[in-house]
């Protein structure tokens, strides 16, 4: 086996990166001939960056061509979109932040929608903001505080009315324990159901 020099192993490497750098180029680059653009608002966009793909229900369709702050009425951050013109959003889809691939690489999102009616360029796209870890977590606590508070609420209702409660547990049990008595006892005298025992009143003869 031949020993490669010094200078051939640095050729090679810089052809790699070359080659490297050329596919990805290629992925970031916008190839649609026909484009058309459409403008999105996210109060969060988390993890989005220009050239980052636009799919239309999963299919890659686009490019996020700019991003940048909106300040009126409330800050939220605006992201246009250029699209192949022969993807067609229509006019109630919405734009979503998902994430993809191997290392989680964010995208934006397009619903179908069903409306009859499709986007024209430079049209501003609904959007639905992402679920923020921090927010989920703000909830997950609002609820466990919530069931505290129940429980404390149960255990100081049970321990207020202890008495009453093992009274109609006691209630409950002897009428359970007395319905499964008669029911047994009608299952095997059914005949008992046709007679009714009349009462007797004084005077009223043998």
């Amino acid at each position: 086996m031949k020993n490669y020099t010094n200078e051939v192993k640095t050729g090679l490497t810089i052809i790699a990166a070359i080659l490297v750098s050329i596919f990805l180029w290629s992925k970031t680059t916008n190839f649609y001939s026909d484009t058309y653009k459409l403008k999105t608002r996210f109060t969060a966009a988390n993890g989005i960056k220009e050239n980052a793909i636009v799919a239309l229900a999963g299919i890659e369709v686009g490019r996020v061509e700019s991003i940048k702050f909106i300040y009126e009425p409330k800050t939220k951050v605006e992201l246009v979109l250029v699209l192949d013109s022969k993807a067609k959003v229509r006019s109630d889809s919405i734009a979503f932040i998902g994430t993809s691939g191997f290392i989680g690489d964010a995208f934006v999102g397009i619903t179908t929608g069903s409306a009859n009616e499709f986007l024209k360029n430079n049209a501003t796209l609904a959007s639905e903001d992402p679920v923020e870890m921090r927010e989920l977590m703000k909830r997950a606590d609002g609820i466990a505080k919530n069931l505290d508070i129940v429980l404390a609420d149960v255990k100081t209702i049970v321990s207020d009315n202890k008495d009453k409660i093992d009274g109609i547990v006691v209630n409950l049990e002897e009428t359970t324990a007395n319905f499964n008595a008669f029911s047994a006892d009608i299952k095997k005298h059914p005949w008992k159901l046709l007679f009714k025992g009349k009462a007797r009143r004084k005077g009223d003869r043998p």
